[in-house]
């Protein structure tokens, strides 16, 4: 299959028509067998984050102002751009479904809140699990023609009948780990939908959640990670660094989850718990780069 031409912006594409688009598409939720996904991308045109959408972004995951923007930030703001990349031309699973597993960020150097920022998306061919099939989402953002960030997602489209690998036995994370609790509201899912552009309807409402075999709405995986970083961050030496997670159990809302973290060699070990302290939403590391 030919690759289509790269898809390019001059501002951040319209969200919500990528999303009917996304709910209406007669597309399969696995690859048909000897298929592969062509090489796909888009870029948007330099800009430099906008002041109040940045303001927001912080007071919702925990962020305080520092100059700089958080970690986690190209994140969403590639949002628009990686929804518009997996429901154009050329993508060709169904993108409601998909499960986001793990992400590999690193942030070369810290970035200005003020420096126009070049994002690049890609994503490229699968690989066979027995889960399903994985997929990886780079994204890089440049500022004055050099790499300054990096981020891999990997994403699952899962094969009717699998289930998720049970959760490890015994603690997840060592003795004398700090331990921290944060109660998150119904209403976290729409408040992190309207900073980052991910209006998923399995993080909106429960009604909605429902829907896609949900009890209750679910907490971004990305407000999770974000949150663990709010925390972190300012702990860790000024340079790059490099924020690693493997997403286990979706965090239902209302909830309590319990953030437990440790000093390593380099930075920080992390997991996010439920509010018990005892099944993994989330674990990873945070350190220099």
């Amino acid at each position: 299959m030919l690759s289509p031409a790269p898809l390019t912006f001059e501002r951040p594409p319209a969200v919500w028509p990528a999303l009917v688009k996304a709910v209406l598409a007669r597309r399969p939720s696995l690859l048909p067998p000897g298929r592969t996904v062509p090489a796909l991308e888009a870029r948007l045109a330099p800009r430099t984050p906008e002041p109040r959408p940045l303001e927001a972004y912080r007071e919702v995951c925990g962020f305080e102002p520092d100059g700089t923007l958080p970690i986690t930030y190209p994140h969403a703001l590639a949002g628009p751009v990686h929804l518009a990349l997996l429901t154009g031309e050329g993508f060709p699973v169904k993108l409601l479904g998909l499960v986001h597993l793990r992400s590999r960020i690193e942030a070369v150097r810290p970035i200005g809140e003020l420096e126009p920022l070049d994002l690049r998306c890609r994503v490229e061919g699968h690989r066979e699990t027995d889960r399903g099939q994985e997929f990886d989402l780079v994204t890089e953002a440049r500022a004055g023609g050099a790499l300054a960030w990096t981020e891999t997602s990997t994403l699952l489209a899962r094969r009717a009948g699998s289930r998720p690998p049970r959760p490890p036995k015994g603690p997840v994370a060592p003795a004398g780990a700090r331990s921290m609790t944060w109660s998150l509201g119904a209403g976290l899912g729409r408040r992190y939908a309207r900073v980052s552009g991910d209006y998923n309807p399995i993080h909106l409402s429960a009604a909605t959640a429902r829907l896609f075999g949900f009890r209750r709405a679910i907490a971004h995986g990305m407000w999770s990670l974000a949150r663990v970083a709010a925390e972190l961050q300012p702990r860790l030496a000024g340079g790059g660094a490099v924020l690693e997670v493997d997403f286990k159990l979706p965090v239902l809302l209302p909830g309590r989850v319990t953030l437990r973290e440790w000093p390593t060699g380099r930075g920080f070990g992390f997991a996010l718990l439920d509010g018990g302290g005892e099944r993994p939403h989330a674990t990873g590391t945070f350190g220099p780069a």
